[in-house]
């Protein structure tokens, strides 16, 4: 018993007409009838009366049809759902830097080629909580990610500086101290956020950590407060390159070195690179790369 016997039945049901099924079907009267032949002589029953050359669907027919016609439309509603599954959008989740930084360009370049996509921003450590119970496809994130539950790619940094008001006495400075540094008021990024958790990571491995005044989750907020000069924080700089008054702040490197942040695209381990990921990869990079083994 296959699906095409099945579907051919159905047709002869209703109809209880040879002639009509097979124009319905667009097949031979013949191929339609040898089907039928097929059917019943697999199922060890008639399931329609002849007489002459018509025929009129037995008792047990009618029950078979009940049978296969709520078979059959849940059959093809799951064809429906399986086709639907192929154009679900793509579920993104991104940190707030990189979603003000730079998902606006990457979406309107992915967006010409597919229909849409879902986009969460949060703090890394949400986004990636998201992703880890699947209710993310890929994760746009900075810092480290834990490579034991994750694949990740990078696909750019960015250096973060210390921020001060244009009025702070480092606004003079070509570099500032790690020492320096923490004798200020500080005002940092909440510790979910990536930016926070790269800081805080850089400190430790000069064996010194971080008090802050004031935390927040929105970077904005904390260069609202440097320019009032309540005091000074760690920041991309680029978030300085789209800041209405830009001129109200000084950022400075460490005088012990650069910090820099990695943005990666990230994905569970083990998880099967789909074409819209592969495609949205290659527009994350600007390029094209080979097939992912994600």
């Amino acid at each position: 018993m296959n699906l095409r016997q099945l579907r051919i039945f159905k047709v002869v049901a209703q109809t209880e007409n040879m002639t009509e099924a097979s124009k319905l079907l667009y097949l031979s009267q013949p191929a339609v009838s040898q089907t039928i032949h097929e059917l019943e002589e697999e199922l060890h029953i008639p399931l329609f009366d002849r007489k002459g050359r018509s025929i009129k669907l037995n008792a047990v027919g009618q029950l078979f049809f009940t049978r296969i016609h709520a078979f059959l439309e849940e059959y093809e509603s799951l064809e429906a759902f399986a086709d639907g599954i192929k154009n679900l959008p793509l579920k993104i989740g991104s940190t707030i830097t990189i979603a003000n930084q730079r998902l606006p360009e990457i979406l309107t370049t992915y967006h010409a080629a597919n229909d849409q996509a879902e986009i969460t921003i949060d703090t890394a450590e949400k986004i990636l909580l998201a992703l880890a119970n699947h209710e993310l496809d890929l994760a746009l994130v900075e810092g480290v990610v834990n490579p034991r539950a994750f694949d990740a790619i990078p696909f750019g940094s960015y250096e973060m500086k210390i921020i001060v008001s244009r009025k702070h006495p480092f606004a003079k400075r070509r570099t500032i101290k790690i020492s320096e540094f923490l004798e200020q008021p500080l005002l940092l990024r909440d510790k979910s956020s990536a930016i926070r958790q790269t800081l805080d990571s850089w400190l430790l491995l000069h064996q010194v950590q971080a008090q802050p005044f004031l935390t927040s989750i929105n970077s904005q907020a904390l260069l609202e407060s440097v320019r009032g000069n309540l005091g000074i924080t760690v920041l991309p700089e680029l978030l300085l390159d789209k800041c209405s008054q830009q001129e109200d702040f000084v950022a400075l490197p460490f005088k012990e070195g650069k910090l820099f942040n990695s943005m990666q695209l990230v994905t569970n381990k083990g998880q099967q690179a789909t074409p819209r990921i592969q495609q949205f990869y290659d527009i994350v990079t600007g390029e094209n790369k080979p097939t992912l083994s994600l």
